[in-house]
C-alpha cells in the first residue's frame, strides 16, 4: 500500500490539532506557543488544524488518482 507524503503531512497536522483541542489548558508548551490566551482560541486553533489535516489526509488518499 503507498501512502502519500501529503498523507503523511496531513496525519501530523491532524494530530498536533487534536493535542491542541483536548489538550491546550493542561500543556504548558502549548500555552506558550498560543501566548496564553483563552481556552476558545485555543480550541479554535486546533479545530482549524484539525480541517486542515483532514483535507491534506484526503488530498493525499490513493483513491483521488
Amino acid at each position: 500500500m503507498e501512502t502519500s507524503i501529503i498523507a503523511i503531512i496531513g496525519i501530523i497536522i491532524f494530530l498536533i490539532g487534536a493535542l491542541t483541542t483536548t489538550l491546550g489548558r493542561t500543556l504548558t508548551i502549548l500555552r506558550f506557543f498560543f501566548g496564553d490566551r483563552s481556552i476558545f482560541t485555543q480550541i479554535s486553533w486546533g479545530i482549524i488544524f484539525i480541517c486542515i489535516g483532514l483535507f491534506l489526509i484526503i488530498l493525499g488518499s490513493p483513491q483521488l488518482r
